[in-house]
């Protein structure tokens, strides 16, 4: 929050340059890597039987991303748009190419956790 002085506004731009300046190649299997840990964190959450599992496992999962500078096409969306607005770093060529690798990998990762847990579930079921 600028406005509070609670942030420097180039800080966003920090945040921004680290997930663009990453190779392409790097942005994709990182964004498969994230895209997989979401799609674990959704069959983590409906297995927990209570609110404090579920917050535990949301915490857990997110945090991992977050710490590991994964490439994530909502949470990344956003930092890397500020640091759009924020500085000259950070291109919409270089915002564009985020979103777009991050998003296909997200979406191959957690297509592949989740195809192959049904398929587990489905296989399993039929012995």
């Amino acid at each position: 929050m600028p406005g509070l002085g609670v942030i420097e506004p180039m800080a966003f731009g920090t945040i921004a340059e680290k997930l663009v300046t990453h190779p392409l190649h790097w942005l994709l299997i990182a964004g498969v890597f994230a895209g997989w840990l979401m799609g674990l964190l959704a069959w983590l959450i409906t297995a927990a039987e209570n609110t404090i599992g579920r917050v535990f496992f949301i915490w857990m999962v997110t945090a991992t991303i977050g710490m590991l500078h994964l490439p994530h096409s909502i949470a990344g969306n956003v930092e890397v748009l500020f640091g759009l607005f924020t500085t000259t770093a950070v291109t919409l060529t270089d915002f564009l190419t985020f979103l777009s690798l991050a998003t296909i990998g997200n979406a191959i990762g957690g297509a592949i956790f989740v195809g192959l847990m049904k398929y587990g579930h489905v296989t399993r079921g039929a012995k």
